[in-house]
């Protein structure tokens, strides 16, 4: 399989400095972030009072500042609500110009390791990242920025404010727990008693699914049905790939969408369903 090198330019990055910048953002995340070793790469997430998703992000551990890779759609808001947080912490937060550039392999394999990337914590199938001033000059094949989401919906991961709405969807539904992105033993985050009590239930009304078609999939909200029952939407499409959010009470029926048939392919939960199953 090839290994193709693509600038992800709706990414940006922004740069959280200063003596309290873990203390800061330890007790806002949903990720555990006190001994981030330098070089480490993690996911996590800023939600609502009540529990729903504001922001997902990944966090990249420098020796003197923590690197925060989000959707750049929403990095001004990001910044602002982070901003709002700071209070006399001894923070300083900075839009930076860092790219971040990502190798992947075709098809959702893993890619070796390669000196100055490190994995993607969400999945292994979503490659290795790095955030540079200057894109690395090498040998591989470039790719486009589509073809990087295309790998990824394929292999269900959601990403960013088009496919899970600020303030509207619960991160549990959409697997921010199996793309690591939730730890539940440490201490208090904005929205933990909403999301320890869901997962403490482990019982989840809705789950996203890596799901294909014959033909080009539906685009995003698109309704999934079982007969004339609505059961889920789709999230994401690209190809005859997409990310459908099913109800867990129909996920084992014939559903439809569009006028075709909706095959459950992959995705984050399907470890956990097939054991569920089994």
């Amino acid at each position: 399989m090839s290994i193709f090198q693509t600038e992800l330019s709706d990414r940006r990055v922004l740069q959280i400095s200063g003596a309290d910048r873990v203390d800061f953002l330890q007790n806002l995340v949903t990720q555990n972030i006190a001994d981030l070793p330098e070089g480490a790469y993690v996911m996590a997430a800023l939600l609502t009072p009540q529990g729903k998703l504001l922001h997902e992000f990944l966090i990249y551990a420098e020796r003197d500042a923590l690197l925060i890779d989000g959707d750049a759609s929403q990095a001004d808001a990001l910044f602002k609500k982070l901003s709002l947080y700071k209070l006399r912490a001894e923070v300083s937060l900075t839009q930076t110009r860092l790219r971040v550039v990502s190798l992947w392999q075709e098809d959702g394999f893993a890619c070796p390791p390669t000196a100055g990337f490190v994995q993607d914590p969400r999945h292994e199938g979503l490659g290795l990242r790095a955030l540079m001033d200057t894109p690395t000059s090498n040998t591989l094949p470039e790719a486009a920025l589509e073809a990087w989401h295309e790998n990824r919906i394929r292999l269900g991961v959601a990403q960013g404010a088009l496919e899970m709405v600020p303030g509207s969807v619960f991160p549990l539904d959409y697997g921010l727990a199996q793309i690591h992105g939730v730890d539940f033993q440490k201490g208090c985050f904005i929205g933990q008693e909403v999301t320890s009590r869901v997962h403490r239930k482990g019982q989840l009304k809705r789950k996203i699914h890596a799901v294909t078609f014959a033909q080009t999939a539906p685009q995003g909200g698109c309704e999934i049905n079982h007969g004339e029952r609505v059961c889920g939407e789709i999230v994401a499409a690209y190809g005859v790939h997409a990310i459908a959010l099913i109800r867990e009470d129909a996920r084992h029926e014939p559903l439809t969408c569009d006028g075709q048939d909706v095959t459950i392919s992959g995705g984050v939960f399907t470890a956990t369903d097939d054991a569920d199953h089994s």
